[in-house]
């Protein structure tokens, strides 16, 4: 039988889970910091970026599209070279999936705190 280690793309899965890791530390650090914010509204420092209206949709991005989203990409990916039992057709093309997942993460937790965000007005 002939063995099947190292055939696998396993380096973008890691990078997937060190950065599930991350994303999850980061998010749930935001989510204490307004959770404290909301018994000691000073924390903000009177600074508009650290409110509480523009760090909550960066807790709950970070949470569920930077942690959720890495975690899920890692376990597919993971998953789906042993169930096929085949490699990934490209590791260019896995790595940018991940680095652009990475960029996409990173924009949007500097962009939120700034207030850079667009809202479809309901208003005629």
């Amino acid at each position: 039988m002939q063995s099947v280690q190292g055939t696998y793309n396993d380096k973008v899965v890691r990078q997937f889970a060190v950065m599930t890791v991350v994303w999850g530390i980061v998010g749930m650090a935001v989510g204490v910091l307004i959770a404290a914010q909301l018994y000691w509204p000073a924390l903000n420092f009177d600074l508009p970026w650290l409110s509480y209206g523009r760090l909550r949709p960066l807790h709950t991005n970070a949470v569920i599209f930077a942690f959720g989203g890495c975690a899920l990409f890692a376990t597919s990916l993971h998953v789906v070279q042993r169930t096929c039992h085949v490699r990934l057709i490209s590791d260019r093309l896995a790595a940018f999936v991940f680095w652009g997942w990475q960029l996409v993460i990173l924009l949007a937790a500097v962009t939120l705190p700034l207030g850079l965000t667009w809202a479809r007005s309901t208003q005629s």
